[in-house]
């Protein structure tokens, strides 16, 4: 209704859609990949027994079985409209000229995933595998999340059941105490070496809650897995967080996202979308900013073009 002229909203596929039809009357509309990144995570003390007594999150075979049993390409056409690439690495949210995109080798392969099932029922001497996901019931995303993973891990031969919380038990005492099997949640990416280097502190086997932030409990001292990755990993957050020298970090964090990805700590999903649109014929000096900066960044460059 030309109300107002700038706008970045909440970033429903609707309003995206919405917005986008208004393009041959003049709006200009952008949809980028956001600084906020959701990611499938698996629970390795001893927490998620409470939720799963079946869970085998320690079997390599297991995750790598549910690496290969998403299909994120679906997720992100079913929840964000197609309008973003998933993503191959969650240091794409920090900054992509740094990504290996170390997870891109597990793609979408139902068969693969199924082997990789019969190998966890031989390690585990299990008959079934079952997987018990838990995310946020108050997210309409995630929520829609949880209903395309029924049809995933079935059809690999895994057993599945969704157990969703409140946002505010999922966030507290769910996420506090380990008391989940599989995982989903976001976190926030932010430019520069600061926020990458910050993020693998959740991920340090030394840093467990309530002290650390590292929620999962991959290498700490109650952990189902404490090996030469995870001691090698802690070392590299100490590392990491002793220089700036870029020759020095940048190794350090290929090898820390490859640690990540070749153990299946976590699978990152896809960044949220963050959508900004404008009047383009009476608005002018105006760029989309995805980052935590915001869309009104240069505003002060802002100019009418229609007086």
């Amino acid at each position: 209704a030309r109300e107002i002229d700038i706008i970045q909203p909440p970033p429903a596929t609707e309003t995206i859609e919405t917005l986008q039809a208004l393009e041959p009357e003049g709006a200009i509309v952008e949809v980028l990949s956001g600084p906020v990144w959701e990611h499938l995570n698996f629970q390795f003390g001893p927490g998620r027994l409470e939720r799963n007594p079946d869970s085998v999150n320690d079997n390599l075979n297991y995750r790598k079985a549910v690496a290969h049993a998403i299909n994120k390409q679906l997720s992100v056409d079913e929840i964000l409209a197609g309008q973003v690439e998933p993503l191959d690495s969650f240091v794409e949210a920090f900054s992509p000229t740094l990504s290996l995109g170390a997870w891109s080798q597990y793609d979408y392969n139902p068969d693969g995933a199924s082997s990789f099932v019969d190998a966890a029922k031989a390690d585990t001497g299990r008959d079934a595998i079952k997987t018990v996901f838990s995310t946020t019931s108050n997210n309409d995303a995630r929520v829609k999340l949880s209903e395309l993973f029924v049809d995933m891990f079935t059809a690999v031969g895994i057993e599945y059941e969704n157990q969703l919380e409140d946002s505010q038990i999922f966030f507290g005492e769910t996420l506090d105490n380990g008391r989940w099997d599989l995982g989903e949640w976001a976190w926030v990416g932010s430019p520069g070496f600061s926020g990458l280097i910050s993020i693998f502190d959740v991920w340090d086997p030394e840093a467990p809650p309530p002290d650390g932030s590292n929620y999962y409990r991959w290498g700490t001292e109650d952990s189902s897995i404490i090996d030469a990755d995870t001691a090698r990993f802690a070392e590299i957050r100490d590392l990491l967080n002793s220089s700036v020298d870029q020759d020095v970090l940048i190794p350090l964090i290929n090898e820390a996202e490859n640690i990540l990805a070749d153990n299946v700590v976590l699978v990152p999903l896809y960044a949220r979308l963050v959508t900004a649109a404008v009047w383009g014929d009476e608005i002018a000096g105006f760029k989309h900013n995805p980052t935590q900066a915001s869309h009104t960044w240069n505003m002060e460059q802002w100019y009418r073009v229609d007086m």
